[in-house]
């Protein structure tokens, strides 16, 4: 039996449209939402096409939380991880990781074939928020 990765990507401009492109291709990922406060980005124009889950307010998601093994924030919002954060705790969530902005640029970064590490879209992210 393969194990899959249930992931949510929030942001579906620059950054987050190649992302889902790219993990909408791997069998071990399972797209289960996109969050895009444009539901007409090229990232959730993309998921819906494909079935996945889209909504425009990414605390949204945490009514998937069950569903959801990891959420890579690229919005570029800071207000977005504290209110993904607050969503879960409300649910009683602790098990959704929410990925800290160096492992996201990492997975972008490969998921994008880039030579070096994309950067940032939120600088001032050190930690879980």
């Amino acid at each position: 039996m393969s194990e899959t990765v249930r992931v949510a990507v929030v942001g579906g401009g620059r950054a987050g449209a190649p992302l889902i492109e790219k993990m909408l291709e791997l069998p071990y990922v399972e797209l289960v939402g996109v969050a895009d406060f444009d539901l007409d980005s090229p990232g959730a124009t993309i998921a819906r096409d494909r079935g996945v889950f889209v909504v425009q307010h990414a605390d949204v998601l945490a009514a998937k939380g069950d569903q959801i093994d990891l959420i890579v924030d690229v919005s570029g919002d800071p207000a977005v991880k504290p209110a993904l954060r607050d969503a879960f705790i409300a649910q009683g969530n602790r098990v959704t990781v929410i990925v800290p902005d160096v492992v996201g640029r990492l997975i972008l970064s490969l998921a994008t074939n880039s030579e070096t590490l994309v950067e940032t879209v939120h600088p001032h992210d050190r930690g879980i928020g």
